[in-house]
């Protein structure tokens, strides 16, 4: 015990060094100040395992690491070759939105195209059906790109069907996310023996230890024959088919897209491919050819982000839509933990004038996410905007409608964790059938929903504030 009480001095010296060092680093990485104070408080809080929980999620070397060579495959491979498909922003000029085809551009060299058919799908039971149909009408590819995919009954009926597809010769590839998804082993051999390749997204060791892991590809995509598209916040579960299981009702919004906009979904899936399996797709095979004759002029946009380009691109736009807005801006999102510019476009727009409308649901799934947005929403009910929550189920969707003009369904939560660490995809479409359409089932999510009094925050007990209060320093890095 006395050799114990000797060498424990040196153990505290050499642990506070360590720690000083730790914090030195996350200091010199310049990341936002709020994500360098955040994991600085948890690692004074928690000493220990905010060391442990910074090096494991937190350390710059893992970014770096990890998307060097998808960045030079994005800029050096994909960008040239596919430079010759883009169009320049005055292209398109798309009142009153004339800058946002420039903001695309600018953000990420993507335009807007014209020859597109967009149809909502409102939760699973109604993007499955339409998914299985157009996947059993597949004739050169399939490819899967989903941050969950479950062999239950849902994902074994596509697992079947994309078994059978590859057998006739079609070309069948999946991603999947290692952290989201649970495929089994039986699973795996089966697509590997029928000739479908699948690879996961960022492997881990620890995947059921790690819903937090960063850098995890969180897009829902499907691509088929380069002519027809699935994106939006429904991944492959059974859970997002009403009645389900869980007995939990699950409220999502999915789309398909039929034209131009699929081919920048599928250089998305390309990208993703070679950082997953170090292959090239042929991009001569990447053509539109419109087997599907569309004759209608929908403008969209398709819009990725991660670390191997800009993480904060969607932010940007969803930063670009908003202050366009002059009317009325609905949105629908499972988590609120935005950062401080989206989080001023909103006070700053709806003290303007806009009328600003957020669904969030009663009661999320992630209760720590849940807990910091309180705080966010008490400064948001204060500028005007009307909060609502959902109390019929889990809302799950991810969407945007401004002026019942312009709209984005996609894989991005309105949180700092969607804009700043997961890889992440949205469609944003202008046209006023679309945003209509969207806003209807706006409407009747508001008839499912009550709405937040400031008083009703205000009114929160003392010991419910300091968890929110702790949340929000911490929402950096939720």
């Amino acid at each position: 015990m006395d050799y114990i009480e000797t060498i424990r001095p040196f153990f505290l010296i050499a642990y506070y060094v360590f720690i000083s060092f730790i914090i030195l680093t996350i200091i010199l990485d310049n990341k936002k100040p709020e994500k360098s104070f955040a994991f600085i408080f948890l690692i004074l809080l928690i000493p220990v395992a905010g060391v442990i929980i910074y090096l494991l999620f937190g350390a710059q070397y893992q970014k770096k690491k990890l998307f060097t060579k998808k960045r030079y495959f994005d800029k050096v491979y994909l960008n040239q070759i596919t430079q010759l498909s883009k169009q320049s922003p005055d292209h398109i000029a798309l009142k009153p939105y004339s800058k946002l085809p420039t903001l695309f551009y600018n953000i990420e060299q993507v335009s807007f195209s014209l020859n597109n058919q967009i149809d909502i799908l409102i939760n699973g039971e109604e993007k499955f059906p339409v998914l299985l149909e157009e996947l059993s009408k597949a004739q050169l590819s399939i490819h899967l790109d989903y941050y969950i995919i479950e062999d239950d009954d849902i994902g074994t009926k596509i697992i079947d069907l994309l078994c059978e597809k590859s057998n006739k010769g079609i070309k069948v590839k999946i991603i999947y996310d290692d952290v989201g998804s649970s495929i089994s082993r039986k699973s795996l051999s089966k697509l590997k023996t029928n000739g479908v390749e699948a690879y996961p997204y960022m492997p881990v060791w620890f995947s059921r230890l790690a819903h937090k892991a960063n850098y995890r590809n969180h897009r829902k995509i499907a691509v088929i024959d380069n002519e027809t598209g699935f994106v939006g916040g429904i991944n492959i579960n059974d859970k997002y088919i009403n009645p389900n299981k869980a007995n939990l009702y699950w409220r999502d919004t999915h789309i398909l897209i039929k034209g131009e906009a699929v081919i920048d979904l599928q250089y998305i899936f390309i990208s993703d491919w070679y950082f997953t399996s170090r292959q090239k797709i042929d991009l001569s095979d990447i053509v539109y050819t419109n087997r599907n004759n569309i004759s209608t002029q929908t403008p969209t946009s398709i819009l990725g982000s991660d670390y191997g380009k800009n993480n904060q691109t969607i932010m940007e736009a969803y930063f670009g839509m908003i202050t366009n807005a002059r009317k009325e801006i609905l949105i629908t999102t499972p988590y609120f933990i935005p950062d401080e510019s989206i989080l001023n476009a909103l006070k700053i727009t709806s003290k303007s004038g806009v009328r600003i409308k957020i669904i969030i649901p009663e009661k999320p799934d992630i209760k720590t996410a849940y807990f910091a947005s309180q705080t966010y929403l008490k400064e948001l009910l204060q500028s005007g905007v009307e909060i609502y929550y959902y109390t019929k189920g889990m809302m799950h969707s991810k969407t945007m409608v401004i002026d019942a003009s312009l709209s984005t369904v996609g894989s991005t939560n309105m949180d700092q964790r969607s804009f700043s660490l997961n890889a992440e995809v949205n469609a944003f479409i202008i046209d006023e059938a679309i945003a209509k359409k969207l806003k209807f089932h706006f409407e009747e999510d508001l008839k499912d929903c009550y709405k937040l009094q400031l008083e009703e925050l205000i009114g929160k007990p003392w010991y419910i504030k300091v968890v929110c209060s702790l949340s929000r320093l911490l929402a950096p890095i939720l």
